[in-house]
This record gives structure tokens, sequence and C-alpha cells, in this order.
């Protein structure tokens, strides 16, 4: 969206009222050829994340799980058991192919 503005020239350079750039944060000016682009300064990568993080919460669609200290993590011999015990058997994809080609 393009605004035309009526600007006084001054020793100072242009003066422009800061009601006009008020919603927009901060701004960066930019010279492209003969234009000058003053735009809403894109924000860094991890501030873009934080907000978008925030809005998510604010919207109740990002909510943090509460750590359980009742659950531990699984030790290795654990984790060795448990893959003796569930590697016995048909591989999974087989045991659906069968199904597919017998119609259950």
């Amino acid at each position: 969206m393009a605004t035309t503005l009526t600007v006084q020239k001054t020793e100072q350079g242009l003066l422009l009222p800061h009601s006009l750039f008020r919603d927009w944060g901060e701004i960066e000016v930019i010279q492209e050829g003969r234009q000058i682009i003053i735009r809403p300064k894109t924000p860094a990568p991890a501030q873009e994340r934080q907000a978008v993080i925030q809005a998510l919460r604010q919207d109740g669609l990002l909510v943090e799980m509460p750590s359980d200290p009742a659950i531990s993590p699984v030790s290795a011999e654990e984790r060795a058991a448990l893959a003796r015990k569930l590697s016995k058997g048909r591989p999974l994809s087989e045991m659906v192919l069968e199904e597919r080609r017998t119609g259950w």
C-alpha cells in the first residue's frame, strides 16, 4: 500500500510524522534507484519464532507439558529386553500385505 505525503525538506532531512509508522515497530529505510522505501523491519528468525510461539500460546494452541517425575528414561537393558520380546514373529509389513491379499 503506497501512501503519498506532502513533506517539507529541512536541514535535518525529511521529517515524517511518527503516527504513520506507530503500528510498524522498528522500520528500515532503503534506497532503490531514485526511490526511498520505508517499511517495517524484518524480524530476526529467533524473534519471529518467539512471536509465533507467543501467539500460539495466547490462542491456546500451544501448551507446555509438565514434566512428570514418575516417568524415568528406559535403561539400555530394558530396551534390549523389549526389542527381543517385540522382534518375535513376522514383520508387521508382511502381515499387513497378507491381510490385504486375503481381504481379512
